[in-house]
């Protein structure tokens, strides 16, 4: 994965959430951080750090803020974490204060599948809970969204719930723009046993696993047809292979299944959270999705029951709202986005 000059930014938009608590933006050196404290007593809480920079993808962290620990641990190892101990603190107290009133971390429902998840908090826990289930001890699911035309990634999120130590040092060393398991994935769907991808000698991920506690690894690509996506789930085992990458491929087919279920969750809730963005009509996705398809005006009209003419004047409110001037190109971007559901079936 090679490093690029520029993304679009409907790509990457900035944080803005209804459930924010605290958001605090910072630059250090020419990179802008965000940093967001989120969530409620319901659905439990979480800690984001974004990261941009010129000619690298959005990178974004996510962590259960409920867990004191693992959150104290992933700001010790931020290289930023000095020069933003202002915005930190501010994000940090904000957590501590609605932790506080919600009685301490809240016990979040046990769902069994991550369409029951409410929140980036349980999506977590059920990531830990089904993986620890598997033999696992640490877990971590990487998400990237390319931009089409050129085929590169344009924001890489990533999930933690493994050692915060390690997601800021995979983080902070760009390894996601050189990793072998997710250039692999987003070739092959088939699981990947860590000891075949014949890393070369010296390669980070020997060299400073072992550190982290992770002695044997597997991976688990998950891919969407309709949206340009890929997400790999990592996880390991303190015990070397061959036995500790055995006692994880045993459990294949069910963190398969989970890694599945995992990118369902994200692609859908980016969907939710664009379309009220963008505030788009139902009969404007419709005509969306039929000029991805290859449609054009009297397609969209016949499908509509309207006139062509009125169909154009959609076409210029839709054009708006994506901020382009063709039809063509605001459908890529929909379909980029993810606006217009798998399969482009209409969804009531």
């Amino acid at each position: 994965m090679a490093r690029h000059s520029a993304l679009p930014s409907y790509l990457s938009p900035d944080p803005d959430y209804d459930d924010a608590l605290q958001i605090r933006h910072g630059v250090v050196g020419g990179v802008r951080l965000s940093l967001v404290a989120r969530g409620d007593a319901e659905r439990g809480f979480v800690f984001e750090r974004h990261r941009r920079a010129p000619g690298e993808p959005v990178s974004i962290q996510r962590l259960d803020a409920g867990e004191r620990a693992a959150l104290a641990v992933f700001v010790a190892h931020d290289p930023f974490a000095a020069p933003l101990a202002n915005e930190y603190r501010a994000v940090l107290d904000a957590l501590e204060t609605a932790l506080a009133r919600a009685g301490g971390a809240p016990r979040l429902d046990e769902p069994a599948y991550a369409s029951e998840c409410e929140s980036d908090a349980g999506l977590i826990a059920l990531m830990r809970r089904v993986t620890a289930a598997c033999d696992a001890a640490q877990c971590f699911f990487h998400w990237f969204v390319f931009d089409e035309p050129s085929g590169e990634p344009a924001v890489h999120h990533l999930l933690v719930g493994g050692d915060p130590a390690w997601a800021q040092r995979y983080t902070g060393g760009h390894w996601y723009l050189n990793d072998p398991a997710l250039a692999a994935a987003r070739e092959d769907t088939r699981p990947m046993r860590g000891s075949a991808l014949a890393l070369p000698a010296g390669h980070w991920l020997p060299r400073h696993g072992a550190a982290h506690g992770m002695g044997s690894h597997q991976f688990h690509p998950a891919h969407r047809r309709d949206v340009a996506t890929v997400g790999v789930l990592h996880v390991s085992t303190p015990h070397p292979p061959p036995a500790g990458e055995d006692r994880l491929w045993a459990h294949r087919r069910q963190l398969r299944g989970l890694a599945n279920e995992l990118l369902e969750w994200q692609v859908l809730r980016r969907r939710r959270e664009l379309a009220d963005t963008l505030a788009l009509e139902p009969r404007e996705v419709q005509a969306l999705r039929l000029v991805a398809r290859g449609g054009n005006a009297r397609h969209v009209a016949e499908e509509l029951g309207v006139g062509e003419r009125a169909v154009y004047q959609l076409f210029s409110a839709i054009n708006r709202k994506l901020d382009s001037e063709h039809i063509r190109v605001s459908a890529n971007k929909a379909r980029q986005l993810g606006l217009l559901g798998d399969g482009y079936i209409v969804e009531r």
